[in-house]
């Protein structure tokens, strides 16, 4: 005998259990899922929002947080509704539930607020949110476990809630780490541990100072931070220290301001006594020997401002010339040393030209006595003067700076100017044995007369002769009636038988001789 089938399996049994799960369910749906409920709501009460205090005064309303599963909406589209002031955070970045929806868009309000717990079970859990710290400005990064190995949890730190933090509970754990510095590190900085720290030491024991518009070389790496940044309290303290070397250095500056307050001018930081000072960004750049000079040389008892940029200043007690030439060096000397020495002569009175511009110095600067030297030929070239005197001292008049040979004499600024056959006369004709001086300029004194005038003429031989031409004949004025072409055969002689100024007619005419006429 057959044993009989499940009642359940029949047809009827089968058709009643679905009807069964569609009434139950339709129940369910009807009284918003208050069959399926895992627990009672919160009931502490708070701020009103949406005309309740408390979640638990909405037990019987499920469908205000529960959407059907058929809905594209969420119970976080269904949390805002009431809590409006979330529902502005998620807009904006900076709050805290816009800090989680920059972490994950997705994220759900139960993630953290669980319901369902009971009337006085706490409605923010974060153990298993996954809370992004470093989004608010603190990471958690080294802070995973506690000095005895414990791993931290929220209300380590958030004592008193998860939106409010105590900073003595810094203090408290890091006294227990190390009483000593955070005693000195308190009174340096103060104690407003968030003003400075990150949780990763940004600006910690890791900050590096390259990395900042300032980075630390030389012996400012070795320098505390609180050399430098006095009194900070805040990473905008920090971040205001002055960077110029003044600020620090000012009150042990041994030049007392006297440089301005660019101490890199000169000085590095690897150390105040190796220095590097162009000079040349000053009024008196150094150049030839002046670049090799010691500081001290010209800068005494350390006095930089102010120290004299005139040679004399430095070189007096050098000056060979005993102030002779002023105090103007630069005149004759140069940087690169004092010997060779060019002086532009052309700026003196006396200037040099010709074979002047050769001769040294001290041919005419006797002892080297420079101011007063004369300037006329005579009184350097008188040893030379082979004329003895006899043409003055102005030895200009013939002779030039190039040379004292070939001389070119005017003798038309002299008494006697030549003319004629004189122009071609060489010196010596007439000035016998370097006679120049008080020489006769009658014409005698060169041209002895011809036995023909026998003395009879006198000595003034321009009466009938002339440069040009020693023939040339008297030009008769007048005499014997004025008419001399009757006395054209007759010789000077036959009229002027004693001298011109006398003359007689009886050699061929019987008359008595007259004096000065006829």
């Amino acid at each position: 005998m057959k044993n009989p089938p499940l009642g359940f399996i029949s047809t009827p049994g089968i058709i009643g259990a679905i009807l069964t799960v569609l009434i139950v369910a339709g129940f369910a749906i009807a009284n918003d899922g208050i069959l399926f409920s895992p627990g009672a709501l919160n009931a502490q009460s708070g701020a009103p929002l949406g005309g309740v205090s408390s979640h638990a005064e909405i037990a019987d309303q499920c469908s205000l947080c529960h959407v059907p599963f058929w809905s594209t909406a969420s119970m976080a589209d269904r949390c805002v509704v009431c809590h409006t002031d979330v529902a502005v955070q998620l807009l904006v970045p900076a709050p805290l539930h816009g800090v989680l929806r920059q972490a994950n868009s997705n994220l759900a309000c139960r993630k953290c607020h669980p319901e369902h717990g009971g009337p006085d079970a706490p409605l923010t859990i974060m153990v298993d949110a996954q809370f992004p710290h470093n989004l608010v400005g603190y990471s958690l990064a080294v802070h995973q476990r506690k000095s005895d190995g414990s791993v931290y949890v929220c209300r380590d730190c958030h004592a008193q809630g998860y939106t409010s933090f105590d900073q003595s509970i810094c203090s408290t754990c890091h006294t227990q780490m190390d009483a000593t510095f955070l005693q000195t590190h308190s009174q340096e900085y103060g104690n407003n541990c968030l003003a400075c720290h990150d949780g990763v030491d940004t600006y910690g024991d890791n900050f590096n100072h390259t990395n900042v518009p300032y980075p630390l070389t030389g012996g400012h790496v070795q320098v505390a931070c609180t050399q430098c940044h006095i009194n900070a309290r805040s990473i905008e303290d920090l971040k205001s220290t002055p960077q110029d070397c003044a600020a620090c250095h000012a009150a042990t500056d041994p030049h007392q301001g006297r440089y301005g307050s660019d101490c890199s001018t000169c000085h590095t930081t690897a150390g105040w006594v190796t220095t590097t000072f162009d000079h040349n960004l000053s009024t008196f750049k150094l150049i030839g020997k002046h670049a090799s000079v010691a500081c001290e040389s010209c800068h005494i008892d350390q006095v930089f401002a102010g120290t004299p940029t005139d040679c004399n200043s430095c070189h007096q007690k050098d000056d060979k010339h005993n102030g002779q030439y002023g105090t103007d060096c630069a005149a004759c000397h140069t940087a690169d040393g004092w010997l060779p020495a060019s002086l532009d002569h052309n700026l003196f009175a006396f200037q040099l030209t010709g074979a002047h511009i050769n001769v040294a110095c001290l041919s005419c600067h006797i002892n080297n006595v420079f101011k007063g030297t004369p300037s006329d030929c005579n009184s350097c070239h008188q040893k030379d003067d082979t004329h003895n005197g006899q043409f003055g001292t102005n030895c200009e008049a013939c002779h030039t700076t190039s040379a004292w040979l070939p001389a070119t004499f005017d003798h038309s600024t002299s008494g006697f100017p030549l003319t004629g056959a004189h122009v071609n006369l060489t010196c010596t004709q007439c000035h016998t044995s370097g006679v120049f001086s008080g020489l006769s300029t009658a014409c005698v004194s060169c041209h002895a007369q011809p036995a023909d005038h026998a003395g009879t003429f006198g000595t003034d031989c321009a009466q009938c002769h002339n440069t040009s031409n020693w023939n040339a004949s008297f030009n008769h004025p007048g005499g014997c009636d004025g008419n001399c072409a009757t006395h054209r055969g007759a010789t000077c002689a036959d009229c002027h038988p004693v001298n011109y100024s006398t003359y007689t007619c009886s050699k061929c005419h019987d008359r008595t001789p007259g004096e000065g006429g006829g």
